[in-house]
């Protein structure tokens, strides 16, 4: 028989959800995560099930089954339950922490340059990168990584040194329209594009497994003895080396 799996707690934004705790009361501890918006995010990741539920008006033993009603209510699994599939799909959705800036007066097609160079960078490597990046969006995003940095440590308590860059989009916005004078009385047309970017971040592998590791287990396990190697013949011959005829 295949042994099972010991079910692991999650990992999320910060927090660490325990196994026996359903994931709809696990999200609630996340700071900025509202009700409405915990409910949106399982219904997209298809984190729960069906329950019908007979609510009666009237509860006396002889109630009439037309003051009997059904209605359903949502149920969402433990952490325990849930696959590898379903957790990554969950952290998938939950875009937190994040920064965006909007109506950046740089072309998409820019500013997408500067993007694919830092996507699944750690958040130190990319700033490194950006500061001596000779593109003309490198700034813009270079700001805009920094400000989701701090909302990482000031609003989730983490640490900006453990700390990935998972998505970065860059998306287009309005476009305004010029006109510049051209020959025989024409005008040729000018497009100013502008863009929409946002950063999501998330912890390392590192960080996650740091955390989720038991540090009593750890601090409890007794250290190490050195071993010692015993003297093999040929080191005792090189050790004490005999001269001809077995005299010194």
């Amino acid at each position: 028989m295949v042994p099972e799996k010991k079910a692991k707690p999650l990992r999320i934004v910060g927090k660490t959800i325990d196994k026996d705790v359903d994931i709809f009361t696990g999200l609630q501890s996340i700071d900025g995560l509202k009700t409405n918006k915990i409910e949106r995010i399982l219904t997209q990741a298809g984190l729960y099930t069906y329950k019908m539920k007979d609510t009666r008006k009237d509860k006396k033993k002889g109630a009439k089954p037309e003051t009997t009603k059904r209605c359903f209510e949502k149920v969402y699994p433990k952490v325990g339950e849930m696959s590898w599939k379903e957790k990554a799909r969950l952290i998938d959705l939950l875009e937190m922490p994040r920064a965006i800036l909007r109506n950046i007066h740089t072309s998409p097609k820019k500013l997408r340059l500067v993007a694919d160079a830092i996507r699944g960078k750690t958040c130190d490597e990319a700033l490194a990168m950006l500061k001596y990046m000779e593109k003309g969006g490198a700034p813009t995003i270079k700001k805009l990584l920094e400000s989701a940095i701090h909302n990482a440590e000031e609003n989730h308590k983490l640490n900006g040194g453990d700390l990935f860059i998972a998505k970065i989009t860059i998306d287009g916005a309005a476009t305004m329209k010029r006109f510049m004078a051209r020959a025989r009385g024409r005008a040729a047309r000018i497009r100013c594009r502008t863009s929409h970017a946002k950063i999501v971040l998330r912890e390392t592998n590192e960080a996650v497994y740091r955390e989720l590791r038991p540090k009593a287990a750890v601090e409890n396990k007794p250290a190490k003895k050195a071993k010692v190697k015993k003297a093999t013949k040929a080191t005792k011959a090189i050790e004490a080396p005999k001269t001809q005829g077995g005299k010194e």
